[in-house]
């Protein structure tokens, strides 16, 4: 038993690091389109596969499969990849390896309609495309009107949220073992990715609450997010290639950011909407404080991920920075206590 557990894991780790084996079939084929002979799966001179053959029936049952992503590189099993060796798929395709999966934009459009189409049939309360009364107006009933919209429209909110992701994973992990120095590009396929796999968790969720319809359904979104969140962590660690803690303390780091960038946004808007000078003056202290911060989050990131800054005696650098941090934070004091006194 133990032989044969150690053999499945072996086979496993190989399928994760390979998982399609291509074969050169070395037979020559007349081209059904050109007529040209040749050897291989396509032709040389238009492209044409060679198995095509005349329309038959079973042509416009493999259209139909196609449409729908189950036909080769099928939308069935590059799922079944994004959950049992998803960072490992998303390193092959963004380093040009496309073969091994099914289109990630179309995959995510596709998903989304299913488990729309699932989820309006067995809760059409929680998946409704009806965005309801808004009552902000100004600027922020802009805001609202496309929040609503894309909770309505859950495969396009799904990838706007995951494209915030782009740039802070870029700044926290562009110098990781397994993908040196990704690009921006690459990290819109990871996110995309990352993306159809909470949309698939999510099939999940919704298959499981229609073997367990006595379950209320917000005990499924809790286990949703419970694992999305495992499975986020065994993303990066398989696609960037860190260790588990220094997955984790990167991924730390990665909220840390986010959660300044949105404090950013915020005291930008603040700003925009306060016309006191009193007011004004301490929303754009704290927009200086916060894109202060933000600033030093991602500048330690970086001289962390680059150890060999000690060695070049670049650490002193930090000490200039750390005063004027410091300063900043006693004149923030200072600025509550006499507005408060006031």
């Amino acid at each position: 038993m133990s032989r044969r557990f150690k053999d499945y894991r072996s086979r496993y780790r190989e399928w994760k690091q390979r998982p399609v084996d291509y074969k050169y079939p070395g037979e020559r084929h007349r081209c059904d389109c050109c007529g040209e002979e040749h050897e291989g799966n396509y032709c040389p001179l238009c492209g044409q596969k060679a198995s095509q053959g005349p329309v038959t029936w079973k042509s416009i049952w493999a259209g139909v499969m196609e449409l729908w992503g189950l036909h080769s590189r099928s939308l069935p099993y590059t799922a079944w990849q994004l959950l049992f060796r998803p960072g490992h798929l998303m390193r092959d395709y963004v380093t040009g390896k496309r073969q091994v999966s099914f289109p990630p934009v179309k995959m995510l459009v596709l998903l989304g309609v299913i488990v729309y189409l699932l989820g309006h049939w067995l809760f059409p309360k929680e998946f409704s495309h009806e965005i309801g009364k808004i009552t902000a107006t100004g600027f922020f009933y802009y805001i609202s009107y496309a929040w609503k919209w894309l909770l309505a429209h859950e495969e396009w909110g799904t990838l706007l949220v995951f494209s915030a992701l782009i740039l802070p994973t870029w700044i926290v992990f562009r110098h990781a073992p397994l993908l040196k120095r990704h690009t921006l590009p690459q990290g819109f396929f990871v996110q995309v990715f990352v993306a159809c796999q909470s949309l698939v968790l999510e099939l999940i969720m919704l298959l499981l609450a229609l073997m367990l319809w006595f379950v209320p359904y917000s005990h499924f979104k809790t286990l949703y997010a419970v694992f999305f969140l495992l499975y986020l962590f065994i993303d990066y660690r398989q696609l960037f290639g860190y260790n588990w803690w220094g997955t984790i303390w990167r991924m730390l780091m990665l909220l840390v950011i986010i959660m300044l960038f949105v404090a950013d946004a915020g005291c930008m808007i603040s700003v925009f909407n306060h016309s006191l000078p009193a007011e004004l003056m301490g929303m754009v202290m704290s927009l200086i404080f916060t894109l202060w911060i933000t600033y030093l989050a991602i500048y330690f990131t970086n001289v962390i991920n680059r150890k060999a800054w000690r060695e070049r005696g670049k650490w002193g650098v930090i000490k200039w920075q750390s005063l004027i941090t410091i300063a900043m934070i006693l004149c923030l004091i200072v600025a509550l206590i006499v507005a408060s006194v006031k």
